[in-house]
C-alpha cells in the first residue's frame, strides 16, 4: 500500500498546480511493527479512521458520483496512463479525503518488483468502464481505448524465405565461379621459357652430326 501511497503523491503534486482541481485525497501510510514477545513479531499498524467507510471505486463497485470518488477515478486514469498501462490502483475506499485498503493490479507479474498483485484482467476492466469525468480533463488525460490484437496477414510470405527463392542462377558464389581462371589461363599458353629453348635444341643434334661427319673422312 505504500506504493500506491508514493503514486498518489506524485498525483496531488501534479494535480495542485491546477487552481481549479481543489483538495486531493491521500492515502494513508502503513507501517510495519516489530512485537518480539508475541509469537507473531511483526504486524501492520495504520491510522484509525472514525466513521462511515464508503467505496469510491474498485473492481466490484462503480465509480463514485462524490468529488471524492471522482478524483479517486481521475487518480486511477493518471497511474494507468502515468505507467503506460502497467499499474492500475483499486479498490479504493476510506472515509472523506483519506483513503486505505487499496490494492495494485499489474499487467505482468514482477513489474517495479511488485509481485503480489499481477491481475491484467482488472486494467483491461478498468480500460473498458472508464468514464472520464471533469478531473481527467482537468489533467489533459488521453480518452482510453482498448488494445487491439496485432493483424495477422494471410498469405504473406516469411521474410526467411523470401530469403531463400533466388534461384541458383541468381546467386552471387556461382557468379564469381564463372570466368576463367588467370591461372588456368596461363597453364594453356606456351611458356616463354621453352620457346626460347626450342632453336638451341634443335640446333645440337645438326652440329654433332657435322662433328661426326668430319671425324669419319680419311685425311
Amino acid at each position: 500500500m505504500n506504493s500506491s501511497r508514493e503514486y498518489c503523491k506524485i498525483f496531488a503534486a501534479e494535480a495542485r498546480a491546477i487552481p481549479a482541481f481543489g483538495p486531493v485525497p491521500e492515502i494513508i501510510p502503513l507501517y510495519l511493527i516489530y512485537r518480539p514477545a508475541n509469537n507473531i513479531p511483526y504486524a501492520t499498524m495504520e491510522e484509525d479512521l472514525p466513521g462511515q467507510f464508503e467505496r469510491y471505486c474498485g473492481r466490484e463497485a462503480p465509480a463514485g458520483s462524490s468529488e471524492v470518488g471522482q478524483k479517486c477515478c481521475a487518480f486511477q486514469h493518471w497511474l494507468y496512463q502515468w505507467t503506460n498501462g502497467n499499474i492500475l490502483v483499486t479498490d479504493l475506499e476510506g472515509v472523506g479525503w483519506k483513503v486505505t485498503n487499496v490494492r495494485i493490479a499489474t499487467k505482468t507479474k514482477g513489474y517495479q518488483g511488485l509481485k503480489e498483485n499481477c491481475c491484467p484482467s482488472s486494467l483491461e476492466q478498468f480500460v473498458l468502464s472508464h468514464q472520464c469525468n471533469r478531473y481527467c480533463e482537468l489533467l489533459a488525460l488521453k480518452n482510453l481505448e482498448p488494445p487491439q490484437p496485432p493483424p495477422k496477414g494471410k498469405g504473406s510470405r516469411s521474410p526467411v524465405t523470401a530469403r531463400k527463392a533466388p534461384s541458383a542462377q541468381s546467386s552471387p558464389q556461382l557468379q564469381k565461379k564463372g570466368p576463367v581462371s588467370p591461372q588456368a589461363a596461363r597453364k594453356g599458353s606456351v611458356s616463354p621459357k621453352s620457346a626460347r629453348r626450342g632453336p638451341d635444341s634443335a640446333a645440337e643434334p645438326r652440329a654433332r652430326g657435322g662433328d661426326s661427319g668430319r671425324a669419319g673422312r680419311p685425311q
